[in-house]
Order: C-alpha cells, then structure tokens, then sequence
C-alpha cells in the first residue's frame, strides 16, 4: 500500500516540468509573486529533500511538550520559511466526447493514492474514481432512492475515513458509505452529522464531528455523532441558556485531536486543539495587531480555511479587510448601500499562514490580495497531507483538475 506521503515523494522525479508562475512573500507590506510548477512533500521530520537549484527545505525546531489547557502565545515576528505552491504534474481531464464524467469540483484522496472525485458538470449523483496519475478508472452510484443510489440534484460531499471508506452527503442530506472497494455499505439519515467540508469531519472508526452550530443540541460549539447517526456528545465554550453557536473551521488528520479556529468576529487570533473526548488540550495565540474585528463579519478578520497535517502541520488561511476597505464598507453602511462586489474583493486580503504545532513555531506568514490568492490556492488540501488540487476550465470549455504541493522552503 503506498500512504499519500509515499505517492507525493514519488513526484520529486518530475523536475523536467518545474515552470515558474507566481507566489507570494512579504516585502515591505506588499506582495511578491512567485509560484513554483514543482512537486515536493515535508518529510516525516518536517524537512523536503532539497530540490537542485532551489532553497532549502524549512527546517524546523525540536518538539516540546505542552500542558493541557495551556496558551502558548506566537509572537508576529518574521518566521524562517515561505509558502509555494507547486504543481505535482498530475491532471485529471474532461473528455470533449462526453462519455465519462468530467473530474468534478469535488476530490478526496485515499491512502492508495486513488483521487475519488463527484458534483461534474451533469453527473450530479455520480461518484468517479481516478488513479495516482489522474487517469480515470471507474465510476459508481446514481440518482436513486435505492441502496447505493443519491439524490438529486443538488451537491454532494465526500469524506474519507483511516480505513479509505468513502463517506457521502447527498443533495437530500443523506448519508451513505462505500467500503475502499467502493461497494455500498450503509445509508445514515442523520442531519446531526453535518456535512460541509471545513466545518465536518470523519473520526477514525467512521464517527463525524461537526462545527456549524446546528444539530439537535447546538448548545456547544462542536458535537460527536457515532457512525450510526445518534448524537453523543456536543461541547466547547457553550453558556447556560446560548444556542445556535456561530461556525468554526475544523480541521483532523486522526486520533483523539483536531484543531479549530476561532469564531466569525472573534476578538482574538486563537487556535484551539481539543480532545474528541472533549476536553480543551491547549491553544495558540497569534498576536498580531491586524486582527481588529470591526463591529461587523464583513469587515472582521476570519479564519476562512484550517488544515491540519499529520505531520503537526497547521495551515491557516485568513481573509482580512484592507483599512480602505474598512473605509468604503462604513461609508457604504451609512448610506444605507451595499457595498459594490468588485471593490470587496479588491480590498480584500488573504493572509496564509503555516504553524509548527509540535514546538508552537510560527513557519511561514504571507499576504496576497485575494483576487491574487485564488488564482494559485488549492481548493482544498487533502486529509493528513500538504497536497491539494485546483478545479480549472480550460480554453476549450472542459474542465480539468491540476494536483498541488504546498511546499514550505527557508527564506
């Protein structure tokens, strides 16, 4: 069995593809494009082979230990690495006669490097499996009622379990799982189980937990559903009487951990990891003075993404509003007007961030304006793991799928 660590090392061979395109440093408060068509992975130990003619792989210190419920603060000092966004040669591809389903806006990966993909453009209840090279191998399900069938229309959602089973929500907020053969398994009817990407996510056993303050006792900012769907726990900083708790980005790699981040116009850049037991392990405090919520979700800073690796890894992506934005969106609200959408995004600023969990070391920290980030961010990185993809169309109108690394080197 080749684990996802094993399948993206194996890409370091493809340095005949490495182009330069664009990616992002911190130079005097503005950003610098530089993003590298190369692929590469953190070791185990945190560290990259170095690549020829490239920087260093980031290093980093050795892991402490941390008491629980402790608070260590980060301080915003300037760290050692940089992020770069790397693509890893492998592409999944539409096919212009229409005879299979395209990749899909939607991809997990499994531990035998298999990319399993759904939500193709008119393949709305069609799950479809690719291999560690993006070419396409089979497909499964369809719209139904049936054992193995999906509602629709409507997205669907894919999670992965430690043992490859493939968990998906259906356009009717149904459950179904489909063993690593993907042979159908067990329909769950359980709305308590979440199903978003960001804010759910599936324990090790097939258990979920979710984040977005529903359920049927949103008291707390996190519940616990058995793979059966019954609720069996929900906790995390609830107060007598509060219900309906705002979202917060979750994010898992395994075990009995997962991080989170704070809530929308949270008054403080914290980063939690608690027990799926529930209890409160420890927190990171970021502390910086560009975290200014501003009386509105609009105008605050947030957490937008939150990734965990297994390697203790922690990816965190926050959307920040620029102070003329701050400007324009108060002007806007004292008109009584919304504010124009071109000039949000314009005004907007994406701050990409990657902690050392395990000795609570700030590795890298970059801004990019947000129209600039999403032309070179994954969509999403995949369990456990510093790959991701990218969801494109191309100029003949079909859509592809191009597999990323986000690759940490010293400065």
């Amino acid at each position: 069995m080749t684990t996802p660590g094993q399948t993206i090392a194996k890409e370091h061979s493809l340095a005949g593809r490495m182009g330069v395109l664009c990616g992002v440093g911190i130079a005097g408060g503005k950003s610098v494009a530089v993003l590298v068509f190369f692929s590469s992975l953190l070791s185990l130990a945190g560290a990259a082979e170095d690549a020829p003619g490239h920087a260093p792989a980031c290093p980093r210190k050795a892991e402490r230990s941390f008491p629980v419920g402790s608070v260590t603060r980060i301080p915003n000092a300037t760290p050692p690495c940089r992020i770069e966004f790397r693509a890893a040669g492998i592409r999944l591809e539409a096919v212009a006669d229409g005879s299979r389903p395209d990749p899909g806006r939607t991809l997990v990966l499994d531990s035998d490097g298999r990319f399993i993909s759904a939500n193709a453009r008119g393949w709305d209840a069609v799950v479809s499996v690719w291999d560690a090279r993006g070419r396409y191998l089979s497909s499964f399900g369809r719209r139904g009622d049936g054992p193995g069938e999906f509602a629709g229309p409507g997205m669907m959602s894919l999670f992965m379990d430690d043992k490859d089973n493939v968990h998906v929500r259906d356009g009717a907020l149904r459950w179904s799982v489909f063993s690593r053969e993907h042979e159908y398994v067990r329909r769950v009817a359980a709305v308590a189980m979440g199903g978003l990407p960001g804010t759910t996510v599936i324990l090790d056993g097939g258990w979920a937990l979710a984040s977005d303050g529903r359920g049927p006792d949103p008291t707390g900012d996190f519940r616990v559903v058995d793979p059966d769907g019954a609720l069996q726990r929900t906790f995390g900083h609830a107060r007598d009487g509060e219900a309906g708790r705002p979202e917060r980005p979750i994010a898992y790699a395994g075990g009995d951990t997962f991080w989170a981040g704070p809530r929308q116009e949270a008054d403080a850049y914290v980063l939690e990891e608690w027990g799926t037991d529930g209890v409160l392990r420890r927190a990171l405090r970021r502390d910086v003075s560009w975290w200014e919520p501003l009386g509105s979700a609009e105008a605050s800073p947030a957490v937008r993404q939150l990734h965990i690796t297994k390697t203790g890894l922690l990816y965190v992506m926050v959307r920040r509003a620029t102070r003329e934005f701050a400007r324009e969106y108060a002007s806007a609200q004292r008109r009584g007007e919304r504010m124009d959408p071109g000039r949000r995004e314009a005004l907007t600023e994406i701050v990409a961030e990657v902690i050392d969990t395990r000795s609570g070391e700030l590795l890298a920290s970059q801004v990019h304006s947000a129209p600039q980030f999403r032309e070179i961010m994954p969509r999403v990185l995949f369990r456990g793991s510093l790959r991701g993809y990218r969801y494109e169309v191309g100029e003949d109108g079909l859509p592809f799928v191009d597999i990323v690394d986000l690759v940490l080197e010293a400065r």
